[in-house]
């Protein structure tokens, strides 16, 4: 009976040592190191700039939701508060 016991408490103790070390390898190609140069950043050298013509002359924001609205607003799906009819 103690075997089964202590090999659970070797893979719990295995499954804690590995999460931060997956944490730490998903973070560093998730979130790469990258270097700066050092110094202040300076526009110009002090006189007056000629401003330059934008390259664009339109921006777009693209909002991509995958929440589907049969999921949150159907009838066995566990969300009461968006079912909910107020006044």
């Amino acid at each position: 009976m103690a075997r089964p016991l202590l090999l659970r408490r070797l893979l719990l103790i295995a499954a804690n040592l590995l999460i931060p070390v997956a944490v730490l390898t998903f973070a560093s190609g998730f979130f790469p190191y990258k270097p700066f140069l050092p110094g202040l950043a300076t526009f110009g050298d002090g006189f007056a700039v000629q401003q330059s013509e934008p390259p664009f002359d339109r921006l777009i924001f693209m909002v991509v939701d995958a929440l589907r609205s049969d999921f949150v607003y159907g009838h066995d799906t566990g969300f009461e508060y968006t079912q909910r009819y107020y006044i």
